[in-house]
């Protein structure tokens, strides 16, 4: 059974977690402006193709706050990432060892692969709020244990 029904509810649910994310840049998050500034220094932006339901969200980290774009086709991203929206639902709770993943295509990437791998350790906080943002908006029975 899949986590999201359709591609509305998968922009309702990952798509709003990267705009509240946003928001928390936008506000001084600490942990947040972080993750900004690495990923901004980098010149990254991040397009996330998910399958089962179809949807594309990029990440446009040259911006400060970063900005949250579904289904646009108009950004060139720097690194594209394609997974089925299950996978990239289970990633965000760090359930997902992205080395492992990209070497058995459960992830297929394109782009500064190296680069990236070396930001793991700085989105690692996310893996802590994408369980707690999905408490926050009512929707436990997606928490994976």
């Amino acid at each position: 059974m899949s986590y999201f029904k359709d591609s509305q509810e998968c922009d309702q649910i990952l798509g709003n977690f990267f705009r509240k994310m946003s928001e928390g840049v936008a506000a001084r998050d600490p942990v947040l402006m972080e993750i900004q500034r690495k990923m901004a220094d980098m010149g990254l932006i991040v397009k996330f193709v998910w399958r089962e339901p179809e949807m594309t969200l990029t990440l446009d980290f040259t911006k400060d706050p970063f900005g949250v774009h579904a289904n646009d086709e108009t950004i060139n991203p720097t690194a594209t990432f394609t997974l089925t929206a299950d996978n990239g639902h289970k990633f965000w709770h760090g359930k997902i060892n992205l080395a492992k993943a990209l070497t058995t295509k459960t992830i297929v990437a394109r782009g500064p692969i190296p680069k990236i791998l070396k930001l793991l350790p700085v989105i690692e906080p996310l893996y802590k709020r994408y369980p707690a943002y999905l408490q926050d908006i009512g929707r436990a029975d997606l928490v994976v244990s």
